[in-house]
């Protein structure tokens, strides 16, 4: 029993070794695998503020915001400034004019979105039903438009014929007099025509 106790010690250490080697070598393997890095909630910050400031800018302004941040998103590629153009495209003094552009940067935007931040790209989203919500109303408007326009079209055409018919009406009553009056005159023929009697 005794000459045994040293060789279970001896393989209890060994195995106590080997579990250390082992938990050494787990930090090894978690840092080879590539962890994606954790995105900020929001890396483009201010978006509610900045549309605030767009709503109370003159028109003037805006043209100028519209040509800065289309030179910013040319040459820097920047997705926040690309969302800051997508929500300027959509106020009302562009709205219905501009959704096509809108449409292109935001489709550039999903492209790369593993860079947005998570509340960009759910501002993003947003942005993409607006201009969904807007291109269905313009779509609306225009079938609208068309409709009032042929509906316009068909009232001036009835509007025409009512007066077409209203004139031959009035021809018509006049022919009727003049025949009525030539009727009279046969009837009661003229008393210069009737001899005198001798008085």
């Amino acid at each position: 029993m005794q000459t045994l106790l040293p060789i279970l010690l001896l393989l209890l250490l060994s195995m106590l070794s080997a579990c250390t080697l082992l938990t050494h070598d787990k930090p090894q393997l978690w840092l080879q695998r590539k962890e994606k890095p954790i995105q900020p909630v929001s890396q483009c910050g201010g978006m509610l503020s900045y549309y605030t400031a767009l709503r109370v800018m003159s028109a003037k302004e805006l043209d100028e915001e519209l040509s800065r941040l289309r030179e910013n998103v040319t040459h820097a590629q920047n997705t926040c400034d690309q969302l800051r153009l997508v929500m300027l495209l959509g106020m009302s003094k562009y709205r219905f004019k501009k959704y096509t552009e809108a449409e292109k940067l935001l489709k550039d935007i999903f492209e790369k979105e593993g860079t947005l931040a998570i509340q960009d790209k759910q501002f993003a989203l947003l942005l993409a039903d607006e201009i969904q919500w807007q291109k269905k109303t313009q779509s609306n408007q225009e079938a609208l438009e068309k409709q009032l326009k042929k509906e316009r079209a068909a009232s001036l055409n009835l509007l025409e014929r009512l007066a077409e018919a209203q004139s031959k009406l009035k021809e018509l009553k006049s022919i009727d007099k003049n025949i009525t009056a030539r009727e009279q005159e046969i009837s009661r023929p003229s008393t210069d025509k009737i001899p005198h009697e001798p008085k």
